[in-house]
Order: structure tokens, then sequence, then C-alpha cells
């Protein structure tokens, strides 16, 4: 019996990802697991990553055409023919789509393979944005029309599990939280020592994806107007705004940028602060649900958690006492808030965290998922 799971991104962090299949793995729940991706002239076309893991990446010939909506179509079409065709030597009993856009290639080896479908839902698809433009009405379409073809779906929060409840009224799905594994509750040092860091400085981490929308430019700007460097801010990942904090770094002597690390030792380095920030922004309901992976990565690494008013992670920080919740997103609020939140006794905070980190740690999550695994295969 074997698993295919299909990703329409690089798979170069996806921890999400690679924690499920390593359990499925190790609890041998498949023969053998397969994972496709969108490949690129950097990455390797085939990795073996256990003895019954592979990864294929698919690299599109069309991948150069124009990006609007007909050529974006033809991509699409090659790579889901060319999924199918890996996935016909394998013939998986199980098929995993960890996004709505490889959705209807999972219901394909449905309808050829006799395949169970387990719909991923990473984060909350349909209500990404605000308004109704066009891409998110196909969306919530596409998604209302298939969704119900599918076995079994995983969300990632409370919240959206009550949504897709009261939206398709489905059985209320198994909520799979992105959460690490367990972890002895240790310091490291790299952050002083690769960055020059002084000791008597408290790092403040905001780690993840650096984009628009999740809190970055106000986490920059409230350093920015900062008199002193008694706290500094470190931002440690890639993506768009990465140009704009390097400049900001070579100005400001309390902003510093570190390089996204691999997620085998993201935790080595989340270690290395003191305080996690989160202040993503209130720009859709996707954000005001979501509960994102780095929350409880600075929880298991015993970090007090600052984080914006948004539902699922406030509730958390403060029914657990584990940090301080933001409204004020003007730079003078969030320096008032640390300021603040420095005066508070934060050993106690600490213990919290990676208190609530172990009672929700991956091998909790782990169990919920093979309990739906083996509720649905028997």
């Amino acid at each position: 019996m074997n698993n295919a799971h299909i990703n329409m991104n690089e798979f170069t962090n996806a921890s999400r990802v690679l924690k499920q299949v390593n359990s499925l793995s190790k609890n041998e729940i498949f023969e053998k697991i397969t994972i496709i991706a969108l490949g690129s002239d950097k990455l390797k076309d085939y990795e073996k990553i256990s003895n019954d893991i592979e990864l294929y990446r698919i690299r599109l010939s069309t991948r150069n055409l124009p990006k609007n909506l007909l050529f974006q179509m033809i991509k699409y079409i090659e790579f889901f023919v060319r999924s199918i065709l890996i996935l016909n030597k394998t013939k998986p009993k199980v098929v995993n789509a960890h996004a709505l856009s490889v959705l209807p290639i999972t219901l394909f080896c449905k309808f050829i393979f006799k395949s169970f479908v387990i719909y991923d839902a990473h984060e909350l698809e349909t209500e990404q944005v605000s308004g109704m433009s066009l891409r998110k009405k196909l969306s919530k379409w596409l998604e209302r029309k298939i969704i119900y073809k599918t076995d079994q779906v995983f969300v990632v929060s409370e919240s959206i599990a009550d949504w897709y409840v009261n939206e398709y009224q489905i059985k209320r799905p198994p909520v799979i939280l992105n959460a690490p594994n367990r972890r002895e509750l240790k310091r490291n040092n790299h952050f002083r020592e690769q960055l020059g860091i002084k000791a008597d400085q408290i790092i403040l981490l905001y780690q993840g994806g650096l984009l628009k929308g999740r809190g970055v430019h106000l986490v920059m700007d409230a350093f920015k107007a900062r008199n002193d460097d008694k706290v500094i801010a470190v931002f440690m990942g890639y993506g768009e705004l990465e140009e704009e904090i390097k400049n900001a770094a070579n100005i400001h002597k309390n902003i510093f940028f570190l390089p996204a690390v691999p997620p085998n030792v993201v935790l080595e380095y989340t270690s290395s602060a003191d305080l996690g920030i989160h202040l993503i922004q209130n720009t859709c309901l996707n954000h005001d649900y979501c509960m994102p992976n780095k929350l409880f990565e600075y929880s298991m690494a015993g970090l007090p958690i600052l984080v914006s008013n948004m539902k699922d992670m406030s509730d958390l920080v403060s029914s657990n006492n584990m940090g301080a919740v933001i409204s004020d997103f003007s730079a003078n609020g969030i320096n008032q808030a640390i300021d603040d939140f420095l005066s508070q006794d934060l050993v106690i905070m600490k213990a919290n965290a990676y208190n609530v980190a172990n009672k929700n740690s991956w091998e909790i999550q782990e169990g919920k998922m093979l309990a739906a695994y083996q509720e649905m295969l028997k």
C-alpha cells in the first residue's frame, strides 16, 4: 500500500509535510511514500529522503511562459499530466493534496487508481484576501464543488475547522497543528556568535516568511524608531522583504538579518533568542484564524511571545499566560508593548510557553493524524 503527497511549491521549507511523511514511515502505514513538488534549475529533480520516501520535483518546460491566466493554465496542465505519470508507477492507495490547487489532481487519482484522498488545508485558502476578487471567487467555487469528494480533510486551527463545518456542512475536520517535535529546553547562542550581538542585549526574534501582511514592516519600523539598542530585532527567513531588511540592518544598530536555516536546525536558532514576535495583520479571515508554526517553534524554545490580536493566536497566548497581545500597531504602540512586556515575570511565561508546546507537540498531532488514517482505511 503506497502513499503520495502533492505540493505546488519547490519543497524547500516544507516542515509540515516532512513531519507527516516521517510519521507515516516510522509507523509503517505505507510501503512507499512519494512526494511531488515543483522543480527549478537550482534544485535536484529527484531525492531519496529515506528508504521508503522519495521526492520528485517537476521542472516545467512551460515555467518561463507569461503569468497571465491562460499561460498559468498551460503550466498547470503540464504539472497535472506529469504528476499522474509519476503516480502511475506506484498507484497510491492514499493521495494527499497539500493545497487547493492540487486537489483536482488527487481526485483524478481517486478516479483512475481508486485512491483515498486527503485534503490537507495548510491555510484557509479561499479567505486569503478580503473582498471578492476573481481569484477568490474561482477558489471558493472550486472548493465548494469538490470538497465533498474527498475522504478526509485536515486543518490547522480550531476556528478553521469550525469554518469548514459551517461553510460546507461537512464532518468536523481533525485539527493537526503545525507544531514541532518535543525538544529538551536548552539555550543556544547562534545569533550572538554569528551576528556580533552583545551578551547584555535582549534578542527579539521574527522567523518565517519575510512577506507583506505578516507584520514585518511593523516590527522593522518600531525598531527604527527606538532610541537605544538594549533590545534588538533579528529577522530570520526569506522573502520579498529580504533586501529591505538587509538595508535597514546596515543603517540601524538594533536590526539584524539572518537567512533562513534548514527545518532540522530551526529550533537550535530559535532558542538563541529571548523573545518571539508575530504581528500578522488582520487583512483577511485566513490571518484571523491562523495558527502558524512559528508560534509553536517559539514556545518549544521557551520564548515568551508577542502576538497581534488575531483570534486563535491571541486566545492561545492570553489563556496560557505565555506572552502578550498587541493591538496598537503604531511604532510607539509596539515599542511601548515591548517595554511593558520586559517589566513582567518572563520566567513564568517561558515555563508556560514550553509547557504549551509540549502539550501540543508533533507527537500529539501525530496521534490525531494516524487515528484519522486508520479510521479512513479500516
